[in-house]
């Protein structure tokens, strides 16, 4: 495994996604598509984080946003990154807060179960925190 990359692999999620061109161009959050599954992904110093994760109404059910998370798994297992994940719901039209976690910690995630604002879940293990 090679030493923590996050540039790698992000250029890994850049190759392997195609912008959402239906987003506003000053929009906060670069949605990318991964066949019928958008997410937003950014890089920190030393990790990556999943920011929003969605699948195309018409396709959801059919395992594609696992796809996607079990793909990002494996280039962050690669490259030697710590996946951290938003686990916030947005809308209802997606899972609700504890379906949510619950796939997560489907896929291996840890659940940070802390008071906290944002729910967040690490994988393999939790960054590093610098204070």
């Amino acid at each position: 495994m090679s030493m923590n990359n996050v540039h790698e692999a992000i250029q890994a999620w850049l190759a392997a996604t195609r912008a959402d061109e239906s987003e506003p161009a000053d929009a906060t959050l670069r949605y990318r598509w991964f066949g019928s599954t958008r997410a937003v992904l950014e890089a920190e110093s030393a990790y990556l984080v999943l920011c929003r994760i969605e699948t195309d109404p018409n396709a959801r059910g059919q395992g594609q946003a696992s796809e996607l998370l079990e793909w990002l798994k494996a280039v962050c297992d690669k490259y030697g990154v710590t996946l951290l994940g938003q686990a916030t719901v947005d809308n209802a039209e997606g899972l609700d807060q504890d379906a949510l976690l619950a796939w997560y910690s489907r896929h291996g995630f840890e659940i940070d179960k802390r008071p906290q604002g944002q729910p967040l879940v690490w994988y393999p293990a939790r960054p590093a925190i610098n204070d």
